[in-house]
């Protein structure tokens, strides 16, 4: 006897003479579904056929043609295990599009962020070296120096900045001013209370001869520094501001990370939750029960109507699918009516 797995469709051949009790059960070697055979009841002797009545079944080599094993190759051949459901594939998909948005965003901020950070803080530095030696001119030709002190600090005193120093025509640093320490580790905080200003920092960033302007970023006491000078114009000497290079980068990601970015990437997994959610219930759920109903019919049960639902392609199968049951469950009928 024939029996069909109701989950994949699959085919066996089972012998009903080797049943002990009313129904037996195994188990679906293509998906695991729990089969449940029933045993069929004896039929009844069929009359002997009259000497000039011809053979209901032909024979075969002593063998009638029913009891002829059926070839291995009319049963048809599936794939191992059921696959995946088409969410799944969506969700593989999703996330494959953000790892590949995530990717590209952080080959973009490498590519593109570091330059970006240090054309702000060159422009940065350059505006309060400029205003620094506006202030600082004058005092300088007149050898004022408490007066270049008090605009050193206050200059030092923006947002930002690590430092302000003014260097005289001979190297010496007549004016030197920290933010704050607490940025600095601790030898270095120790060195500037016992030896003052660190002069040999900025000579890291000295001017050539006839060199108006330079930059160059230095570690000072643990921390990345960009470094801006200009040179006095009418007094010999220099004008040093330093800016932190951590500070400027954290805004830079302040400003990724604000909620220009974050909201359309929240927006982005909304929308996906809803794709996911439209796609299950109207193409996946109604692919399923579409299933269910051809594999009961595909057991016999022809009278089972297939209701259109889900999607347009979905309701176009299920009307295509309905025609053919209707098809078939007449021609059924014709050839199981008595003549």
């Amino acid at each position: 006897m024939l029996v069909i797995c109701e989950e994949c469709a699959k085919k066996y051949h089972v012998d009903a003479s080797k049943i002990k009790g009313a129904r037996a059960k195994f188990t679906c070697k293509a998906c695991g579904h729990i089969i449940v055979v029933e045993k069929p009841e004896p039929e009844a002797a069929a009359p002997a056929p009259g000497p000039s009545a011809e053979p209901s079944v032909p024979e075969t080599g002593g063998r009638t043609e029913t009891e002829k094993p059926a070839p291995q190759s009319a049963v048809p051949t599936l794939a191992k295990g059921r696959g995946r459901p088409f969410v799944f594939y969506l969700l593989i998909a999703a996330a494959s599009g953000l790892l590949l948005t995530g990717c590209s965003f952080i080959l973009l901020y490498f590519k593109y962020v570091p330059e970006l950070v240090q054309q702000q803080m060159e422009l940065r530095s350059l505006a309060v070296a400029t205003l620094l030696r506006q202030t600082v001119s004058q005092p300088m030709l007149r050898k004022d120096y408490l007066l270049v002190n008090q605009e050193a600090e206050r200059a030092a005193k923006l947002p930002g900045i690590a430092y302000t120093a003014v260097v005289n025509e001979k190297g010496a640093v007549v004016a030197g001013s920290f933010q704050s320490m607490s940025s600095f580790d601790s030898p270095f905080i120790r060195q500037v209370k016992e030896k003052g200003f660190p002069v040999e920092v900025l000579a890291l960033n000295g001017l050539k001869a006839g060199a108006k302007e330079g930059s160059i970023r230095i570690s000072m006491g643990g921390q990345p520094i960009l470094d801006r000078v200009l040179a006095l114009a009418e007094a010999d000497g220099e004008v040093h501001v330093g800016l932190f290079a951590a500070e400027a980068e954290s805004a830079v990601w302040d400003t990724l990370l604000s909620p220009l970015l974050l909201v359309p990437l929240s927006i982005a997994l909304i929308f996906l939750f809803l794709l996911t959610v439209l796609v299950n219930w109207f193409i996946a759920r109604p692919a399923r029960s579409l299933t269910g109903t051809a594999n009961r019919i595909s057991l016999g049960e022809l009278d089972l109507a297939i209701i259109a639902e889900g999607s347009r392609e979905l309701r176009d199968l299920s009307m295509a699918l309905e025609r053919m049951r209707h098809s078939v469950r007449i021609a059924v009928e014709k050839l199981t009516k008595p003549r």
